[in-house]
């Protein structure tokens, strides 16, 4: 007899955010398909998927238009790295996000998730800096809002605020400075004592590299 879903799962899944131990004394919903707004799980069932599958899925399950671009990539080929080649796909919508994009922003980089996103983000920054000529602007710490959420990778967790990350991997971590939203004058108080240090600020995953012209110069570290 062939092992169910949930024996399986049950025997060889570690699931995401998840307290295993109650996880494995509870029968678990098992997704089988999607379609428009609902998942359908292996009874028949039909859930409305209110998060977008984690936001992977806004336009709904089975989009005629979306499943017909994809039968037509895979008819060509499935993936191609990034390093050393390039494909049509990539440029056309690098080209098209810089056309929306804010002025001064001309280069795309891919990523495949939020959390690498941010760890992304975090390296450029730093060797943004390092790189710098001037030895005195090789920055090396980061500025986030308070109770923010960027990821569960250990750099996204360095710079997010929430206390059970923090509290279980924080040997692991490097240090950023929180900011309250909406608290400018923290903001620009951590600019002034901490011009060399800070490289970058990250909103919601939104990162900004923090410019030599707008603050203060110093010729020590605090």
């Amino acid at each position: 007899m062939t092992d169910s879903v949930t024996d399986l799962d049950h025997r060889h899944l570690w699931h995401p955010f998840t307290q295993q131990q109650g996880w494995v004394e509870s029968e678990p919903i098992a997704i089988e398909s999607g379609e428009g707004t609902d998942l359908i799980d292996t009874q028949g069932r039909r859930y409305i998927d209110g998060v977008s599958s984690l936001w992977c899925n806004v336009h709904g399950h089975g989009h005629p238009a979306l499943d017909s671009a994809i039968r037509d990539q895979l008819g060509r080929v499935a993936h191609s790295t990034m390093l050393g080649l390039t494909h049509p796909g990539a440029t056309e919508l690098a080209a098209r996000l810089v056309d929306i994009a804010p002025p001064g922003l001309s280069r795309v980089f891919y990523s495949e998730s939020g959390s690498t996103a941010v760890e992304i983000a975090l390296k450029m920054a730093f060797q943004y800096w390092r790189q710098r000529e001037d030895a005195r602007h090789q920055r090396d710490s980061f500025v986030c809002l308070t109770n923010a959420y960027h990821g569960d990778t250990i750099g996204s967790v360095s710079v997010g605020g929430i206390d059970t990350f923090h509290s279980a991997f924080g040997p692991l971590l490097f240090k950023s400075h929180q900011v309250n939203p909406g608290d400018p004058r923290r903001l620009e108080r951590l600019q002034k004592t901490n011009s060399i240090d800070l490289s970058c600020i990250l909103c919601y995953g939104v990162t900004r590299y923090l410019p030599s012209c707008c603050t203060p110069e110093r010729t020590s570290r605090p």
